[in-house]
């Protein structure tokens, strides 16, 4: 067992009830993508087609991230839990270097879009730090930095301890430049820039059918896109 740590956000549920609300769709229109779903995965992909000049339409049956987005941890970590010698033994060392490299521009990507579209999240880089439980070797850890650097993380190295007051880690391996955020207030920020792009959010529709064609057509109970 393996642990990964970053500084906490505040999780309350105040914070979680941050997520914009958009209106239910009351009629049937047409756009060029109609995108199900307004997590981070959903409202990302409607951002950049938003940006490329695709009229674009977000459907979720409840509120803007309001599943499993409101729920994570808001970690945003190259560090990931797979584990760099799993990957490589599974994939070979490219599979492990395009983890890495996605991981790493996916971080990148989100900095990048809070400072283009003045997204005010909590945006912050910071350190990560993987350790194993009281006891246990640290022969994994030396396989996994050993795998990182192959993978082309050449800035992972040891540390001697988490910086945790409560707990000693022990050694440890340090993550440099992980990142973490508010995603609700993220995707409060996509959600405005969608909007300025001339997309389309409904929140409180749920989709019932889809199909595939020309053009395609996804129906919910108030209209279809």
């Amino acid at each position: 067992m393996f642990r990964k740590i970053l500084v906490g956000i505040d999780g309350s549920p105040q914070s979680l009830r941050a997520a914009k609300t958009a209106g239910e769709l009351a009629r049937t229109m047409s756009a060029d993508v109609c995108i199900v779903g307004a997590g981070i995965a959903g409202m990302t992909t409607g951002y950049f087609l938003a940006r490329e000049g695709r009229s674009v339409v977000v459907l979720d049956d409840g509120r803007i991230g309001g599943g499993m987005t409101e729920r994570t941890t808001a970690h945003l970590s190259n560090a990931i839990d797979d584990r760099y010698h799993e990957i490589e033994r599974m994939h070979g060392e490219l599979g492990a270097k395009l983890a890495a490299q996605s991981h790493t521009a996916a971080i990148d990507r989100i900095e990048a879009i809070v400072a283009q579209e003045q997204i005010n999240c909590d945006f912050e880089r910071l350190d990560g730090y993987l350790f194993v439980p009281p006891g246990q070797s640290t022969d994994v850890l030396e396989r996994e930095l050993d795998a990182a650097h192959r993978a082309g993380l050449a800035d992972v190295d040891w540390a001697q301890r988490a910086p945790m007051a409560s707990f000693d880690t022990g050694r440890c391996l340090r993550f440099p430049r992980q990142g973490q955020f508010h995603p609700l207030k993220y995707l409060a920020g996509l959600a405005r820039a969608i909007e300025r792009g001339g997309g389309r959010i409904f929140t409180g529709t749920h989709a019932t059918d889809m199909h595939g064609g020309h053009p395609a057509r996804i129906e919910t109970s108030q209209g279809s896109v």
